[in-house]
């Protein structure tokens, strides 16, 4: 975490994890060596301010491959990854395909359908529809059931043989009470805690900052899982949360009296948002009365 001036603490953690960069990087290099237009089908992360980054170095992100218009160009596979079903419709298409998928969400992936292959049924504790979770489940075999936390979880039928991942970005606390849940109602449980170190660092240094905080300030997209993760996080032991996409949000009279604010930001979001904000804040506060 690094101290900045006007009481404000930005959290070390903060900004794009390895797989969102990584996803970042294979865009951009396609896009720069000639390969475009380059197409995502979903966006590619959750933050618009990126997408529309993107979107002036001829990278598009589009509903369906109906919506593709330039089939000379390149299929990307966007870091939360897809269904099986999706990446053969993908490859079958007639583009280059290449596979941004987080390598972290690739071992879920494979995890789930190693045990799906031996019988095991699959419970993934994370939001249900969001795009990982919907690609994860495609693993499953078909017995696949998403649970948000520990009361559902105890509301499933029993299981002979059940196998439990999270979502990659899950709150490791919500992940253990449910997968508890689960084995007390399975013959056989596998507990196969898939949650990335990244995310767990961000939620660890976050709690630490929150504590100590008069305010907390997230940064990243509304769409975005592990921020409002972050930010309800925050909410349980800070008194003042406030969830932003830009610096545009911060409002004087918010920022101007806590004595000390933490800031933090999702998975999925640039440093140099992050940066604007503080910016803001340092403006802000700065011309505060004495």
């Amino acid at each position: 975490m690094s101290d900045l001036k006007f009481g404000i603490t930005l959290a070390s953690s903060a900004g794009f994890c390895p797989g969102v960069k990584k996803a970042i990087d294979t865009v951009l290099a396609l896009s720069r060596s000639g390969k475009k237009p380059v197409y995502t089908i979903g966006p590619l992360i959750h933050n618009p301010q990126v997408i529309e980054t993107l979107e002036g170095e001829d990278i598009h992100s589009v509903a369906a491959l109906s919506a593709v218009g330039d089939r000379s160009g390149v299929l990307v596979i966007r870091a939360h990854g897809v269904t099986p079903l999706a990446e053969r419709e993908l490859r079958g298409f007639g583009m280059e395909v290449i596979d941004a998928t987080c390598p972290l969400v690739k071992r879920a992936q494979k995890l789930i359908a190693e045990y799906a292959a031996k019988g095991f049924d699959t419970v993934i504790i994370g939001d249900a529809g969001h795009a990982e979770v919907v690609g994860l489940l495609g693993y499953a075999a078909g017995r696949g059931r998403v649970v948000s936390g520990a009361r559902e979880a105890a509301g499933m039928p029993a299981f002979e043989k059940v196998h439990v991942v999270a979502q990659t970005t899950q709150e490791e606390d919500v992940f253990l009470a449910a997968a508890e849940a689960v084995r007390s109602r399975a013959g056989e449980c596998v507990v196969s805690n898939t949650i990335c170190m990244p995310t767990r660092e961000r939620q660890r240094e976050t709690r630490e900052l929150a504590s100590r905080a008069d305010m907390v300030i997230v940064v990243g997209g509304r769409q975005s899982a592990n921020t409002a993760r972050l930010a309800k996080l925050c909410a349980a032991l800070c008194p003042k949360v406030l969830a932003v996409e830009t610096e545009a949000e911060l409002e004087p009279a918010d920022v101007i009296h806590p004595a000390r604010i933490a800031v933090t930001a999702g998975a999925s979001t640039p440093d140099w948002m992050t940066e604007r904000v503080i910016a803001r804040l340092v403006a802000l506060r700065g011309a505060r009365p004495a």
